[in-house]
């Protein structure tokens, strides 16, 4: 995979607990560069039956998964953030196929740089083994 989405429920604390299970099982099985979200649901019952404030899951992403990490939330319901969230997960992942493109032409052209120089240095070795 290379994105993952956490969700818990914004009006459960059960659910947000719940979280550290999947952090935990994500830190055993995950790549580095994984792209991770964490999506609160629920949005539609903010006002009356919020548990969960963001702030409280955007402390907890942090200090669990790092600062790269996002923190959303949505509301599945009225399809309120959905596209929103695909889409900033489908624009991350398209620039890290980017900087991953960048790392392999810059390596390619590191390693003909290199089998150059090798070319060079036995060329001159030849030469001055014939010179001798």
């Amino acid at each position: 995979a290379n994105a993952a989405i956490l969700v818990y429920d914004i009006t459960s604390e059960d659910s947000f607990r719940d979280m550290n299970s999947w952090v935990d099982e994500l830190r055993k099985n995950m790549t580095e560069d994984l792209i991770i979200h964490v999506v609160g649901n629920k949005l539609d019952l903010a006002s009356t039956k919020r548990a969960i404030p963001i702030s409280r899951a955007e402390e907890y992403v942090v200090n669990a998964l790092g600062q790269e990490c996002s923190v959303h939330e949505v509301s599945a319901k009225d399809d309120d953030g959905i596209e929103d969230l695909f889409l900033q997960i489908t624009r991350k992942l398209v620039e890290r196929k980017q900087e991953i493109e960048m790392i392999k032409r810059q390596n390619a052209e590191n390693a003909i740089t290199l089998q150059q120089l090798e070319d060079e240095r036995m060329m001159q070795a030849q030469a001055a083994s014939n010179s001798s």
